[in-house]
């Protein structure tokens, strides 16, 4: 049997292959237009409380980079980007709805607000702040345009490859592509400079380094600062939506020689990215040499870890179950029921492996990658220390409806947060 490999730029990201290689794919574009890709937080907020501090919003954004938004919204509203809670970071190209806290914000203030393409809809007032992973998961609506097929043919195609996901229990859950970066996906190599504590390399990785996505003007801008051009030339270049970029090197500019200064010039969370992108590929890499064992996802062997799932059915990655030859069967049943996921490792200072054959290769795969614990401590940048976790190897499809429009097809679904829409779309399209 003939399998369809993924391109070069997915392999590097880890993503070597496709589960439903077996199946021919659509072709298609996504995010032609802003409005084919919509993205609707289904949250886990705050309660109500009148006299609590933090106001809690929704906020939908067409365009917008997260880390960006919350620059410009810490901006207009005179507060540290540390007051503004929000539960995930979204695709920039997109049409994006969330919802956010703003720390002793009023109303007031918060409706005039006047930032294009965003639009701010305080709610009521609670007594804790939305934080990182506050939301059960995002319902999408996207549609995958110019198709290689239309009508009936494209409709089979879809349908067989969906069919094969739903059998299988779900869809690889792959880090995205967004996850390394859209444009330039490179957020892997910065953090690996970061790790091996080679912080001159990781400025230059983020603020130089072009990639082939860019304009001409910014890549003439980050060329010229790998090449050792001077700063104050490389600044009066970067178009001033360079807003990170220019943090950096004008902090550099005064600190000639302090990377580690340049670096911490970027908000703690994008910091945290890095690293967790060097994890992110570990990862991918090791669903896919899973895949090839062939070993499946929705299943657990001996030696796995399996998730505990909440009554939510999102998994818990602090509730670790060991499988072992005694507990198999029973374990099995509820990760069949939705009640577990089986997992692999996102490896960093404090690792834990699985056993059995799913331990070797999380192993091996470390090893590949001449990756080592310490290199997860991170002194001179607390924020890029990570002592690691585990996540579940397989992402659940829910409220799936499809239809074609000639060569269109127009997707709706709902899935847990931590899942990327991207990983199911690569299924589909195979491009």
């Amino acid at each position: 049997m003939q399998f369809i490999e993924p391109k070069a730029s997915d392999s590097d990201l880890g993503m070597g292959l496709y589960m439903t290689r077996a199946c021919r794919g659509t072709g298609g574009r996504i995010k032609v237009e802003i409005d084919d890709f919509v993205v609707r937080e289904i949250p886990a907020i705050p309660v109500e409380k009148e006299a609590g501090r933090f106001l809690v919003c929704r906020v939908t954004v067409r365009n917008w980079e997260t880390n960006r938004l919350i620059r410009e919204l810490s901006r207009r509203l005179a507060i540290s980007r540390k007051r503004i809670g929000f539960a995930g970071t979204k695709d920039k190209r997109g049409v994006t709805t969330q919802f956010m806290t703003f720390e002793g914000v009023e109303k007031d203030a918060a409706l005039a607000l006047n930032i294009r393409d965003v639009t701010v809809e305080p709610m009521y007032q609670a007594a804790r702040a939305i934080t990182l992973g506050n939301l059960w998961g995002n319902e999408f609506d996207i549609v995958i345009r110019e198709c290689q097929m239309s009508g009936n043919e494209l409709e089979s195609t879809a349908s067989t490859v969906l069919g094969n996901i739903k059998s299988a229990g779900g869809f690889p859950n792959f880090f995205g592509v967004q996850r390394f970066g859209s444009l330039r996906p490179n957020t892997h190599t910065v953090g690996l400079r970061i790790i091996k504590k080679d912080f001159e390399g990781a400025v230059h990785a983020y603020a130089g380094n072009p990639g082939s996505g860019e304009d001409e003007e910014v890549r003439r801008a980050r060329t010229l600062f790998d090449n050792g051009g001077a700063i104050s030339e490389v600044l009066s270049i970067l178009p001033g939506v360079m807003t990170f970029e220019k943090t950096m090197l004008q902090y550099l500019q005064k600190h000639p020689g302090d990377f580690v200064g340049s670096l911490r010039q970027l908000p703690p969370n994008m910091l945290m990215m890095f690293v967790h992108a060097v994890q992110a590929k570990l990862f991918n890499e090791i669903i896919c040499d899973r895949i090839l064992s062939g070993i499946p996802l929705d299943r657990p062997v001996a030696g796995d870890i399996v998730l505990a799932s909440r009554e939510t059915g999102v998994p818990d990655r602090e509730r670790q179950i060991k499988v072992d030859e005694r507990n198999l069967v029973a374990v099995a049943e509820q990760v069949e029921r939705g009640f577990g996921f089986v997992s692999g490792i996102l490896f960093g200072w404090q690792p834990v492996f699985a056993d059995g054959i799913q331990g070797m290769i999380e192993r091996k795969v470390v090893e590949r990658n001449d990756l080592k614990e310490q290199d997860f401590i991170v002194p001179e940048i607390g924020e890029c220390t990570s002592s690691g976790s585990r996540r579940e190897m397989l992402s659940p499809l829910h409220e799936l409806r499809m239809e074609v429009d000639g060569n269109s097809l127009k997707l709706h679904f709902k899935l847990i947060k931590g899942s990327y829409a991207t990983s199911l779309l690569r299924e589909i399209t195979k491009n």
